[in-house]
Protein backbone atom coordinates (compact mmCIF):
# COMPACT_ATOMS: atom_id res chain seq x y z
CA UNK A 1 0.00 0.00 0.00
CA UNK A 2 1.79 3.30 -0.61
CA UNK A 3 -1.14 5.86 0.70
CA UNK A 4 -4.30 6.60 2.12
CA UNK A 5 -7.23 8.23 0.12
CA UNK A 6 -9.78 9.40 2.30
CA UNK A 7 -13.27 11.62 1.12
CA UNK A 8 -15.37 14.04 3.10
CA UNK A 9 -17.76 16.54 2.76
CA UNK A 10 -16.38 20.19 2.11
CA UNK A 11 -18.95 21.81 5.19
CA UNK A 12 -16.90 19.34 7.62
CA UNK A 13 -14.48 21.72 8.61
CA UNK A 14 -13.22 20.04 11.68
CA UNK A 15 -12.53 16.74 9.58
CA UNK A 16 -10.61 18.98 7.01
CA UNK A 17 -8.47 20.46 9.86
CA UNK A 18 -7.55 16.88 11.46
CA UNK A 19 -6.62 15.37 8.16
CA UNK A 20 -4.32 18.44 7.45
CA UNK A 21 -2.56 18.03 10.58
CA UNK A 22 -1.81 14.54 10.16
CA UNK A 23 -0.10 15.39 6.68
CA UNK A 24 -3.05 14.38 4.41
CA UNK A 25 -2.96 17.03 1.40
CA UNK A 26 -6.30 18.22 -0.63
CA UNK A 27 -5.99 16.08 -3.67
CA UNK A 28 -9.94 16.80 -5.78
CA UNK A 29 -13.18 17.39 -5.06
CA UNK A 30 -16.22 16.40 -7.11
CA UNK A 31 -18.77 18.69 -6.99
CA UNK A 32 -21.77 16.27 -8.21
CA UNK A 33 -21.23 13.39 -5.74
CA UNK A 34 -23.93 14.16 -3.28
CA UNK A 35 -26.59 15.36 -5.82
CA UNK A 36 -29.05 12.54 -5.36
CA UNK A 37 -29.03 12.62 -1.56
CA UNK A 38 -31.56 14.97 0.19
CA UNK A 39 -30.03 17.22 2.30
CA UNK A 40 -26.23 17.25 1.05
CA UNK A 41 -26.74 17.97 -2.49
CA UNK A 42 -25.22 21.27 -2.77
CA UNK A 43 -21.92 19.82 -0.90
CA UNK A 44 -18.89 19.13 -2.38
CA UNK A 45 -16.90 16.02 -1.53
CA UNK A 46 -13.22 16.40 -0.97
CA UNK A 47 -10.76 13.84 -1.42
CA UNK A 48 -7.63 13.85 0.83
CA UNK A 49 -4.42 11.76 0.45
CA UNK A 50 -1.65 10.55 2.60
CA UNK A 51 1.41 9.50 1.17
CA UNK A 52 3.13 6.64 3.13
CA UNK A 53 6.69 7.43 1.42
CA UNK A 54 6.39 11.29 2.69
CA UNK A 55 6.10 9.84 6.34
CA UNK A 56 9.44 7.52 5.91
CA UNK A 57 7.74 4.41 5.89
CA UNK A 58 9.26 1.83 3.41
CA UNK A 59 7.53 0.64 0.47
CA UNK A 60 6.72 -3.16 0.30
Amino acid sequence: MRGIRLETQSNNLPACRFYASYGFRLGGFDRLLYVAIDGVETETALFWYLFLDSLGVPDR
